[in-house]
Formats: C-alpha cells, sequence, structure tokens
C-alpha cells in the first residue's frame, strides 16, 4: 500500500471521534479481511452518528454552533489553514500563486499599456499555467 502523509485531525474530527474509534481504525490492518470492511464501516458509521448529534444537539454553549467561526481577513487566511493538510508542493505552489498576485497588485495598472509590459504580463501569464499544469500531473 502507499504511504500517504499523515494529516492533522480537524476541529471536526476532534468533536465526532473518539479515542476508541482512532483505536480502532489503527487495530483494521491486524483484524482478519472477512471482518475488516465491516468494522470501517461500524467506525465511519459511528462517527457519521456522533457528526449528527452534534449538530442537533441543544445548548452546546457557543452561539456559531460547535464548530467555531472564523473571520476571514483575507483568502491567504483560508489558505493558511489548509497548507496544514497540503503536500509541501501544493503549499509551495500557492504560496507562489499568492506572492505573484501581490506583485501584480503593486504594479501600476498604467505601465500595462505598453509592449513591454505586455510581454511581462505574458510570462507571469505563463507561469500561472505552468503552475497549474503542474498540479493536475498529481
Amino acid at each position: 500500500m502507499e504511504k500517504r502523509p499523515i494529516f492533522p485531525m480537524t476541529q471536526l474530527d476532534t468533536l465526532v471521534t473518539t479515542q476508541e474509534l482512532q483505536l480502532m481504525k489503527l487495530m483494521l490492518p491486524y483484524i482478519p479481511v472477512n471482518i475488516r470492511g465491516m468494522l470501517a464501516v461500524y467506525i465511519k458509521f459511528t462517527e457519521f452518528t456522533n457528526t449528527i448529534h452534534l449538530f442537533h444537539s441543544t445548548g452546546n454553549g457557543s452561539p456559531d454552533g460547535p464548530i467555531h467561526s472564523k473571520s476571514i481577513h483575507s483568502p491567504e487566511d483560508i489558505l493558511q489553514d489548509l497548507s496544514s493538510f497540503m503536500d509541501p508542493a501544493e503549499a509551495d505552489n500557492i504560496s507562489m500563486m499568492f506572492n505573484m498576485m501581490n506583485i501584480m497588485k503593486q504594479m501600476d495598472p498604467s505601465g500595462f499599456a505598453s509592449p513591454e509590459s505586455n510581454s511581462e504580463m505574458s510570462q507571469m501569464i505563463d507561469l500561472f499555467d505552468n503552475i497549474m499544469k503542474g498540479n493536475d500531473e498529481k
């Protein structure tokens, strides 16, 4: 089996799973094959049931529900949170794209009228295309 990166648990995961369920997940490779599938379904069904109870329970003590809202000041805020779930190459590509977008925002828009500036813009667009093609090949 292919080795996948270990991702941190999300806020929702920490609310709907238990230590016992996590241990059952860890034990799956050691369980006989004929039982493994049913145990996996049981684990996921239990998490699903816990999720339903979590969102239908009243008086959870928080005005925005069981999952605490975060304020968004910029798209970078969201990507910063998501970066811990991306592989390093994806995180680097996203970071590079935001850096390029910030550079483009700081450029004087009147400078785009010259042929020289149009060539530079074409080069940046080509760079973005190459970055995105690299992500599609995965």
